[in-house]
């Protein structure tokens, strides 16, 4: 598969200012848009326009399409670990490219 960086390259040049516009515009509708639910109509839309945003790896957003994202202080990071394998609710993987889509 082709990188982003290889595909981009392939954008003539009097078009790369449009192109670079339209993936900006796509990670800012992503970073000021909740994303929907993951039963909603429009929630591949979401998904697409936060792919076209580059929301990938590091750079994905904490809330994702059927996600949620808690924040906890790291001195707090066990005890609510073990809550959430008490109320038997899995993790996601700590690795962006291990995370469930």
């Amino acid at each position: 598969m082709e990188t982003f960086s290889t595909l981009l390259s392939a954008v003539p040049d009097k078009y790369a200012l449009y192109v670079s516009a339209f993936i900006i515009v796509c990670k800012l509708a992503t970073v000021f848009v909740k994303p929907p639910s993951s039963t909603s109509k429009v929630a591949w839309l979401y998904q697409i326009v936060s792919l076209v945003g580059l929301n990938v790896g590091w750079a994905a957003n904490r809330l994702q399409v059927g996600k949620t994202g808690v924040m906890v202080a790291r001195s707090d990071a066990d005890e609510a670990k073990a809550a959430l394998a008490q109320a038997n609710i899995p993790l996601a993987s700590s690795k962006p490219t291990d995370r469930p889509s």
